[in-house]
């Protein structure tokens, strides 16, 4: 039984659609498209159709320029989705239908020499913004090999002990039928190698007895050092993740004052706590500007996770690809960044700054600027993750996680403290 291209091809189209004209992140495009448009059939599951949307949102970059380098500069979402196809049955050496390599011999002539003539950003399927950014701060192979390892995402999960302890976690993982790695430095997390189904389908996911996290998510947290009876303030909380991990590191004994400034995620957030084990009692939600709130209490330690580009994060919604086609954007988040920042200095003693990305501008840099103009100073914390950009001369005190070095998702981490 052949593919059915057209099927294939109308859940691309509409899902690319989405995301780049209605500013839509892949997993609601694809749920707005699977609406329209069959998402399962008796050769694919809607997992298996995902991974392929996934995986042609991540390369759409890489499409358009072999379409361009092809004389086609305004070729249609449709086009564009059957030259995926071909290129990657190509790649997996199997059987294309005649009418398809037809219309690709048609339409974009000699693919071959026009993907071997691909500048690197194009081939990685990168905005080239990006890609000569990072060239300033990084090593040449290390901007490729990084870049190429986005395109791959990496799954991890943490084990949430305030409802299950570890070994337990482990074994049910594995009855399961997952193959995975237990983190060398960090026991509660596992790298899921190969799982049969879907791992948010798992039964101890659906349960919050395990919950997907990636590792450089868990390190933000583990770089606080929370304790039990800390005041904690969460200046970017929803939907609540690393609120749950700092109740499971301080054994529910903490107490975290978790701001955010949409009612509906804030409502989502506590469900969520509930479900994960987390004494509610012990959470304060208040729906506020996190730049702006007036807290009256000074609090021991706090986490500012700040808004930001999410380019960190393209391992995981490739659609953030298409929205830094923008290169203005990480600019203006770090306005909303540093006033975050600069009010978390006033009500905390000390405090975690990160953003899931990859760039200076929303690390580094801001790091660098808060130092200059108020009496606080650096920790020299310790987490298993690499150091920050060496032209930099902070690099050696503030942390990232490189996704081809780390392994997971790319963060800047560091952690401030006022000067007595």
């Amino acid at each position: 039984m052949g593919i059915n291209v057209d099927n294939i091809v109308a859940v691309i189209s509409n899902t690319i659609y989405l995301v780049e004209k209605q500013n839509l992140n892949i997993d609601r495009a694809f749920t707005y498209t699977c609406r329209k448009y069959s998402c399962h059939s008796p050769q694919f599951t809607r997992e298996d159709l995902f991974n392929i949307v996934h995986d042609f949102v991540s390369r759409y970059i890489f499409l358009r320029s072999v379409a361009e380098k092809s004389g086609r500069r305004n070729v249609s979402y449709r086009a564009l989705a059957k030259l995926y196809l071909y290129i990657k049955l190509k790649e997996l050496g199997l059987t294309i239908p005649s009418k398809l390599s037809k219309v690709m011999a048609r339409d974009f002539g000699e693919l071959e020499d026009n993907i071997t003539s691909l500048e690197p950003w194009q081939r990685l399927s990168y905005p080239k913004w990006i890609y000569y950014r990072l060239l300033e701060i990084m090593d040449k192979n290390d901007v490729e090999e990084m870049l190429e390892h986005m395109n791959r995402r990496i799954i991890w999960l943490r084990i949430n002990t305030l409802k299950i302890n570890i070994d337990k976690a482990l074994h049910l993982i594995d009855s399961d039928g997952i193959e995975f790695n237990v983190d060398k430095s960090i026991p509660f997390i596992v790298r899921v190698l190969r799982s049969p189904i879907p791992v948010r389908s798992l039964k101890i996911v659906k349960e919050g007895a395990a919950i997907i996290q990636d590792k450089a998510s868990v390190l933000t947290v583990i770089a606080m050092d929370p304790k039990p009876d800390d005041l904690i303030y969460d200046f970017a909380a929803a939907p609540g993740i690393k609120t749950s991990l700092i109740m499971q590191l301080t054994e529910n004994k903490a107490r975290v004052v978790a701001l955010d400034r949409s009612p509906r995620r804030l409502m989502s957030m506590k469900v969520l706590l509930k479900k994960y084990g987390v004494n509610v009692d012990r959470v304060d939600l208040a729906l506020t500007d996190s730049r702006i709130v007036t807290l009256s209490r000074r609090a021991d330690l706090a986490l500012v996770d700040a808004p930001c580009s999410s380019s960190g994060a393209i391992p995981k919604d490739p659609s953030i690809k298409i929205m830094l086609m923008n290169q203005d954007i990480p600019k203006k988040m770090q306005y909303i960044q540093f006033a975050i920042l600069k009010n978390a200095i006033k009500h905390s003693e000390r405090i975690v700054y990160a953003t899931c990305s990859i760039l200076p501008e929303e690390g580094e840099e801001i790091i660098q600027k808060i130092l200059h103009l108020h009496d606080i100073e650096l920790e020299n914390i310790t987490i298993p993750a690499s150091r920050g950009y060496k032209v930099y001369n902070i690099w050696n005190k503030v942390y990232r996680t490189y996704p081809h070095i780390d392994e997971c998702e790319g963060f800047f981490i560091s952690r401030i403290k006022s000067i007595e």
